[in-house]
């Protein structure tokens, strides 16, 4: 049997490379359960009142329109396009798309608006020790890795500042729910740096 090779060029063995198919595959399993119980507590369809103190926003990563269910999206200063999430616990936000937009009636203002509303107000429930310290390439950095929004905090100076420090830095947004700090003097490769 041929061995897999590691990220490092290292051989890796078949009883490894079968530990780690098997962790994963168990990571995905609970995940899936996770969101099935998640989506089975919210009502459907879903109400505008209900939906109010959930709505989140989300930075915009990659993602191509099914047709006819185009996501709610809005471009908020400095120029980020954001969608917008409902935020069902356990890490689960569901994008809000034009249809459920529709049936509550709402323009993507509306729901921009409220959506900003409860960042602010869940940012400033966040502790300070919510942000932890790690490396990256050689540096100090702090990480805030979870809630499933962590990355919108870009858009809220004060909550950013008051969670990270207010010393120049570069932030990566490493995911809906992970926001990396990276010291200004970085070098450019940390700074390139793919974050899965």
């Amino acid at each position: 049997m041929a061995r897999s090779k590691h990220r490092d060029g290292r051989r890796r063995s078949p009883v490894n490379v079968i530990r780690t198919i098997a962790s994963t595959s168990a990571e995905v399993i609970r995940r899936v359960k996770t969101e099935r119980r998640a989506y089975a507590a919210m009502p459907k369809p879903v109400p505008w009142d209900w939906a109010v103190p959930r709505l989140m926003p989300l930075l915009a990563g990659p993602y191509l329109d099914p047709p006819g269910e185009s996501l709610v999206r809005a471009v908020l200063p400095p120029g980020v396009t954001v969608t917008f999430g409902i935020d069902l616990g356990r890490g689960v936000m569901p994008f809000v798309d034009s249809p459920v937009a529709e049936r509550w009636e709402c323009s993507p203002s509306q729901i921009c608006s409220v959506a900003i509303e409860n960042l602010e107000r869940r940012a400033a429930q966040l502790e300070t020790s919510a942000v932890v310290s790690g490396t990256l390439s050689g540096h100090i950095v702090g990480v805030l890795q979870r809630p499933a929004w962590a990355s919108s905090l870009l858009l809220s100076t004060p909550h950013l500042v008051r969670l990270f420090g207010d010393q120049d830095q570069i932030f990566v947004a490493a995911g809906h729910g992970t926001l990396i700090s990276l010291p200004i003097d970085a070098p450019s490769q940390a700074k390139s740096r793919q974050v899965v």
